[in-house]
């Protein structure tokens, strides 16, 4: 099980104000140099933000972090993301199709972040559809 994953960021209190008012992460721990968020759940998992000099930037096709994605549990979950993104101000867009509905939207980096919710449960050993997204 992944415990955490740890972003880099070019401004902690403009990322800070993303995943935590536009996407309703809970902030667990910040001193101001290091941010550790949790999601709505009781689960263990964690982002840890910290902020570094800004400018080097990563993208899909080179090496590092390429995308973040958070899968919801239904579709009430998705409608209060999609609300929470639209009142804190971040461009997103949401779909939804046979392979399930899911909100597209980049942290204040340019970071992709997919919020999704899976038509329907993925058979034993195969990843579902959303894992082979590339935009």
């Amino acid at each position: 099980m992944i415990f955490s994953v740890y972003l880099q960021v070019g401004d902690l209190g403009r990322s800070l104000s993303f995943y935590r008012d536009g996407l309703g992460l809970g902030v667990a721990w910040n001193d101001d140099m290091l941010a550790v968020l949790r999601g709505t759940d009781e689960s263990a998992a964690r982002l840890v933000i910290r902020e570094v000099a800004a400018g080097a930037k990563q993208g899909l096709g080179q090496i590092g972090v390429a995308r973040i994605g958070w899968q919801v549990t239904s579709s009430a979950e998705l409608d209060k993301a999609e609300e929470r993104l639209g009142r804190h101000g971040a461009q997103y867009q949401r779909v939804d199709d046979p392979d399930g509905g899911r909100i597209v939207t980049h942290d204040p980096d340019g970071l992709s972040v997919v919020l999704f919710l899976p038509g329907e449960p993925s058979l034993a050993g195969k990843p579902p559809p959303y894992i082979y997204w590339y935009r």
